[in-house]
């Protein structure tokens, strides 16, 4: 709370184009804080790329034991 105090006492000194800027430099921080998010999980899973063949899956469960035959 210190802080806001000891702006709020800068700020009463100020011209009006001082707090114009001020504001413009407040509005700009206040975006740069929402747009800034952490990235979900989904999103970030959705990065992953796995590189095989297209019957990889099968193989798979065809070396686990696993019937694979359409029915």
């Amino acid at each position: 709370m210190v802080t806001k105090k000891m702006i709020q006492e800068k700020i009463a000194d100020l011209t009006e184009e001082q707090l114009n800027q001020v504001y413009d430099m407040i509005e700009q921080l206040s975006l740069s804080e929402s747009t800034v998010k952490k990235p979900s999980l989904m999103s970030e899973l959705q990065k992953i790329s796995i590189e095989a063949p297209e019957d990889f899956s099968v193989k798979i469960a065809m070396s686990l034991g696993r019937d694979v035959s359409e029915g």
